[in-house]
């Protein structure tokens, strides 16, 4: 049975818990932008759209590597959504606890894109004279 797009999603939720519920287009978005930058280091995958089919069955590795880079888009959003928050600095008041939330997001995609990285980098093909 070959893979399909409900595979690498899978693997994208299994990675965090939110409380929020993300858009499908959007995680659709993130998924076509995982698979762009795959095949942009890596190769083509050759993945049907009208199907949300690959051609064959993937390896588990590529399937867990395509989740990661989605849980790095949305780590990026959320960041982006962590910046446009200001503490709250008065005469009386300071509320400055998002500062944290800011760093441990910033450190949290920071990692994940190492690890993908990492990921990708084993996965190409080494070639010696």
């Amino acid at each position: 049975m070959n893979t399909s797009y409900q595979d690498v999603l899978s693997v994208f939720h299994s990675l965090f818990k939110s409380r929020f519920e993300i858009n499908e287009d959007l995680q659709y978005q993130w998924f076509l932008n995982a698979l762009s930058g795959y095949e942009l280091e890596i190769g083509a995958l050759d993945y049907q759209e009208q199907s949300g089919i690959f051609s064959s069955r993937l390896p588990l590795s590529v399937v867990r590597t395509l989740g990661l880079m989605m849980y790095e888009n949305y780590l990026t959003q959320e960041l982006s959504r962590v910046m446009k928050l200001n503490g709250i600095i008065g005469k009386d008041i300071s509320l400055t606890g998002l500062d944290a939330t800011k760093r441990v997001t910033l450190q949290e995609l920071e990692n994940e894109r190492n690890y993908v990285q990492e990921l990708l980098h084993k996965q190409k093909q080494n070639c010696f004279s």
